[in-house]
């Protein structure tokens, strides 16, 4: 028994004054505080864009994107039978007359989009009628659905002529079946420093982006630009 404690006793003295083996492994990676490079963020813009297009293309009324006024795109990951956005993977642009601002990266906070079986979606897309209310949203001063109307955007095929756009966001996804939008009620958004850092090569705020006193070299910025200059006019 006297053995058994002092085996215990000695053991325990051992793992007080070591090093824990696997410590620094598995907490290397807990903080970054390093800007991505200025490629990824630009391959990350470009994917985004990428699945934006097919939006647009495929389910976004003509009419809603000449009166869009800021547009989120953001990835969503499906696990069982709950679709979650990913943190930091998206976008906002604003418009401004024709013109359409430099991205702001941004993380989008929603614990889920609801119990959606048969959903697959990949990327979701709000498109802002008002620049005024996307901005407050970002600011943090508005979540959506909490003071905004959010809808499931109509489909192109069923909007007629005499359509009117009266909600201040329309959802769409480029998943497939039913994507119920009005489940993002709640969710925030927030700018994210770090690729903002990355893309414009130093600490930029959203005014800044916005108004465009910051400029990048990445070329997925300027397709971006040009993608919404034409399907928005």
């Amino acid at each position: 028994m006297r053995m058994s404690k002092y085996i215990t006793l000695l053991f325990s003295s051992w793992c007080f004054i070591s090093q824990p083996i696997y410590a620094k492994s598995e907490t290397d990676n807990l903080f970054v505080n390093d800007p991505p490079a200025l490629e990824e963020v630009n391959e990350q813009i470009s994917t985004l864009t990428t699945a934006l297009e097919t939006v647009i293309k495929d389910k976004v009324p003509p009419a809603l994107m000449k009166q869009a006024k800021a547009i989120v795109v953001a990835n969503a990951k499906k696990g069982g039978f709950v679709i979650a956005i990913q943190a930091g993977k998206g976008f906002m642009v604003v418009r401004d007359g024709q013109q359409w601002s430099n991205p702001a990266l941004i993380t989008v906070s929603a614990a889920s989009l609801g119990f959606q079986a048969g959903v697959e979606a990949k990327t979701v897309v709000l498109v802002f009628t008002q620049r005024e209310a996307a901005e407050k949203v970002l600011q943090g001063n508005l979540k959506l659905g909490a003071g905004l109307n959010l809808a499931v955007g109509p489909l192109a095929t069923e909007v007629g002529t005499n359509t009117v756009f009266d909600k201040e966001v329309y959802t769409y996804s480029d998943g497939v079946g039913l994507f119920a939008g009005l489940s993002l009620e709640g969710s925030s958004l927030t700018i994210d420093p770090l690729p903002n850092e990355g893309l414009y090569g130093k600490k930029v705020n959203v005014a800044e982006i916005f108004s465009g006193k910051v400029t990048t070299t990445a070329v997925a910025v300027k397709n971006l630009q040009q993608l919404l200059h034409e399907k928005s006019l």
